[in-house]
């Protein structure tokens, strides 16, 4: 018979991995307002995640140019994925080759931060989803779980559907529909119990 400590049991009720972070309609930070952000590690320590629905002002070409790589065949939009180190880039991927530094997120999904995936997007080999995001999002040990017990957000199991292949501006609404929620006034003051 195994024994728990109540840390252990609150550690295996609240893991927020494969997760996607969804804000309430009346989300006060403006960084977040309407935000989905997949969560891509959480553990004791805290989480880190990425905003997957909000657009920077840059394309893949013109960053794959600074890089001096050639540009991608799929061009897109940059994603702002929160507002620490923002001059860090992430690629998320539906790949299982292994690159230097990556973390599995699900058996689907890959969190990339080497260069050495972007030579492989750049060369036209690379035939899988991708998303470059630029910085992260990032909670310290019990934060998450107390904007969460706050009410800040709604969580939902990740779906790549919505990461690869849904608009940028409609997939907080997508995400929404995850949990059955389709009239957003509905939910307005809202969250977890």
């Amino acid at each position: 018979m195994a024994i728990f400590t109540w840390q252990q049991i609150e550690t295996k009720i609240m893991n927020f991995n494969q997760q996607f972070l969804i804000a309430l309609p009346d989300m006060q930070d403006p960084r977040f307002k309407q935000s989905v952000i997949l969560i891509c590690q959480h553990h004791a320590n805290g989480a880190m995640g990425l905003v997957i629905n909000h657009e920077l002002k840059l394309q893949t070409d013109e960053i794959f140019a600074d890089l001096q790589l050639d540009p991608p065949a799929k061009n897109q939009q940059a994603l702002d994925g929160g507002p620490l180190s923002q001059n860090s880039g992430f690629i998320l991927h539906t790949s299982s080759k292994k690159y230097k530094s990556s973390i599995k997120i699900t058996n689907k999904l890959t969190l990339t931060t080497s260069k050495d995936i972007l030579q492989e997007i750049a060369s036209q080999s690379f035939k899988h989803d991708w998303q470059f995001v630029l910085g992260y999002s990032g909670w310290v040990s019990n934060q998450l779980e107390d904007e969460i017990a706050q009410n800040t957000w709604l969580t939902a199991p990740l779906n790549d559907e919505i990461i690869f292949h849904t608009e940028n501006k409609d997939k907080w609404q997508k995400a929404l529909a995850l949990l059955g929620i389709h009239d957003i006034n509905s939910i307005a003051g809202a969250g977890h119990a």
